[in-house]
């Protein structure tokens, strides 16, 4: 956090494969999972110019508070898709699970903000992973937001750049 915020977090761009790299993101969690089936939808064939750690980073992120935040379900949609204006690749991780009342989309990705709410139990945590999330997307000219309301689950999209062959 402290090297994002003075400037020196170095990424490490290269072409990346979206698709590889969600299906390996998604393994990887599937695999430390037993309670959830992370399931894939949809293919892009997309890539992006980005640093392939960091963006594992935040869909790892996104993917274990989808299975945190939802413990009476059983399953994590993950959906892929392309947008063509502006061209880039959608990523959304979808539960089904506690939802985030609206009143609180704005705050979320804010540092240290954790939702309490007096009527469910609070998730133990520093409130930074949708903050790191939030910093990294938008290093990589993407944007991160949610749609959610409380009771019904909750979907995170991130949104990237295609790749421009001219860089």
């Amino acid at each position: 956090i402290s090297r994002m915020q003075s400037g020196k977090l170095a990424l490490r761009k290269e072409v990346v494969d979206l698709d590889a790299l969600i299906d390996e993101t998604v393994e990887n969690v599937q695999a430390a999972t037993t309670t959830h089936d992370l399931l894939i939808e949809g293919r892009t064939g997309a890539q992006v110019f980005g640093d392939k750690d960091r963006l594992g980073q935040v869909f790892i992120n996104l993917l274990t508070n989808a299975i945190k935040y939802s413990p009476r379900a059983d399953k994590v949609l993950v959906h892929i898709f392309l947008e063509q204006e502006p061209a880039q690749a959608i990523v959304s991780v979808q539960d089904f699970g506690l939802g985030i009342d609206e009143s609180y989309h704005q705050k979320i990705f804010e540092r240290f903000y954790q939702v309490t709410d007096s009527e469910e139990k609070t998730y133990p945590g520093l409130g930074m992973g949708l903050y790191i999330s939030s910093e990294l997307v938008a290093r990589h000219q993407g944007c991160i937001w949610l749609e959610s309301s409380k009771g019904k689950g909750a979907t995170f999209f991130v949104a990237l750049p295609l790749l421009n062959r001219d860089e």
